[in-house]
């Protein structure tokens, strides 16, 4: 499955958007305990990979902490990403899974400034 430019970012934005909508918690997911949660975690090690090796490695969740319910939501998240970039070369599964992340990181802090306004449940 090749991939331009643009669709890449498109497919990228829309998984983002999807699980974004269904993280119940994304003060835990972007800044955790510490102040950098899993999400802003995996993004560095992801700017970083070399390889789809690698990414599948970056997205073992087992190597983060953080709650339940967050880890509940992005396993579902993880095994769709790896399902979109299996077909890809290690290029393109790279771009996709970096663009992806930062998409879901904007998605997140977005929801929870609406979170804190009220706007959200």
């Amino acid at each position: 499955m090749k991939y331009k430019n643009m669709s890449i970012e498109n497919e990228a934005k829309k998984l983002a958007a999807t699980y974004a909508r269904w993280l119940r918690n994304p003060q835990d997911a972007l800044f955790g305990k510490d102040g950098e949660g899993v999400v802003l975690q995996i993004y560095k090690k992801l700017k970083q990979a070399k390889d789809k090796n690698e990414i599948a490695e970056i997205l073992k969740l087992d190597q983060y902490t953080m709650e339940k319910s967050t880890l509940n939501d992005m396993t579902r998240f993880i095994s769709d990403l790896l399902n979109k970039i299996q077909q890809m070369d290690d290029q393109s599964a790279l771009r996709f899974s970096v663009e992806v992340f930062r998409y879901f990181q904007i998605a997140l802090a977005t929801k929870l400034e609406d979170m804190n306004k009220g706007l959200w449940a």
